[in-house]
């Protein structure tokens, strides 16, 4: 009796294990690749001109952005719920006010290493100065 009841215990938390392990939020890099979104709010401090924060990430490992003004492209990890990005190159436009400073927004947004959690077509990015709530661009068509 004894051993059935361990093994029902055992069976039971194995099980519960898979379940979280493969239930919930994707969270899951691959789940990025392909997708574009576009902020639809921004808690915190402010995208300088008012944005939108664009973001894609067309292949493994790559991201593009843009906060309004000049397009940024680089390399991107995304493990352990962090984007950690390498140099990121970038277009080289004069923005005029009051979008002058949106690229230094988007640099200081990649150099602080953000969580990010994704919930169906919602991504979140989360800083100490900033969370950035955005959408697939296809959810919302």
């Amino acid at each position: 009796m004894a051993g059935a009841v361990r093994m029902a215990i055992a069976v039971a938390v194995g099980s519960s294990m898979c379940a979280c392990s493969l239930s919930g939020p994707g969270n899951s890099p691959s789940d990025l690749v392909g997708r574009r979104y576009v902020s639809t709010s921004v808690e915190g401090r402010a995208i300088p001109g008012g944005g939108p924060l664009e973001l894609s990430f067309p292949a493994r490992e790559r991201l593009a952005a843009s906060a309004g003004c000049n397009r940024f492209t680089g390399t991107a990890e995304l493990s352990g719920g962090v984007v950690r990005t390498g140099v990121l190159a970038s277009t080289r436009m004069a923005c005029p006010p009051p979008r002058e400073g949106a690229d230094a927004w988007l640099r200081e947004l990649f150099s602080a290493s953000p969580r990010w959690s994704s919930d169906g077509d919602v991504l979140t990015l989360t800083t100490s100065f900033v969370t950035v709530t955005l959408t697939d661009r296809a959810a919302g068509r």
